[in-house]
């Protein structure tokens, strides 16, 4: 394939930030309850901006942040699962049993990816990068889910990954003044992970027109060429 042919859409999203939306409950007053996640996209955003150098007309991420997600496939979120170069899914419980996350997750994965021109991924990395976002029981983890390499933060002081993986992302947030020096290492670290990805991975452009295409299970076929 000619390098030309390596083409991208500059109105693209670098990073598909993918999550389980959680709802408030029914005697609750109406609040976002999705903000952890928000910091984590809004701190993500800056670093990969900073590592890749985006200029003003560039987004780096997308996260679909209507309240009551995960009910319509909107013009928005077809475009940037269609075009985005990295998928970070935040894996938890309610993300494994989400119809909806699983549609997000074919969306992608469904599209083809090759090597950038002189790139030289490592093995392992793929543009699909799983993040610990809070705990979850491995043995209930689909083979779909379980096969793709967690993101793992690496070259930190030797109590932060253990941290992360005993907590999640989330738990970093919740654990306030405890967690923020974790957690602002191992974003920084995801950061520079969603930045390799970019820089040696190109997936070509496939948006879906009708979520009915898509699979609501985390299983992955012959189409699947990630």
């Amino acid at each position: 394939m000619a390098e030309e042919q390596f083409w991208e859409d500059e109105s693209a999203p670098v990073f598909f930030l993918s999550y389980a939306r959680t709802r408030n409950r029914v005697s609750a007053p109406p609040r976002d309850t999705n903000q952890k996640v928000f910091q984590l996209f809004v701190d993500l955003s800056d670093h990969v901006v900073e590592l890749l150098g985006l200029g003003p007309g560039r987004t780096a991420g997308f996260m679909d942040r209507m309240l009551d997600g995960g009910q319509l496939w909107t013009e928005d979120l077809a475009f940037a699962a269609g075009h985005c170069q990295v998928f970070i899914p935040l894996i938890s419980p309610q993300y494994l049993r989400s119809p909806w996350c699983a549609r997000e997750w074919d969306a992608f994965t469904r599209r083809r990816t090759l090597p950038r021109p002189g790139a030289e991924p490592s093995a392992g990395d793929t543009p699909v990068i799983p993040v610990n976002w809070s705990v979850v029981d491995r043995r209930h983890v689909p083979e779909a889910v379980s096969r793709r390499q967690m993101f793992s933060p690496t070259r930190l002081p030797s109590d932060i990954a253990p941290q992360y993986h005993d907590e999640g992302i989330y738990g970093l947030l919740s654990l306030g003044r405890n967690g923020k020096d974790a957690y602002d290492a191992v974003v920084w670290r995801l950061a520079q992970r969603v930045a390799r990805a970019y820089r040696t991975h190109w997936v070509e452009a496939g948006v879906p027109t009708d979520m009915r295409q898509l699979r609501d299970s985390f299983e992955e076929g012959r189409h699947d060429l990630v």
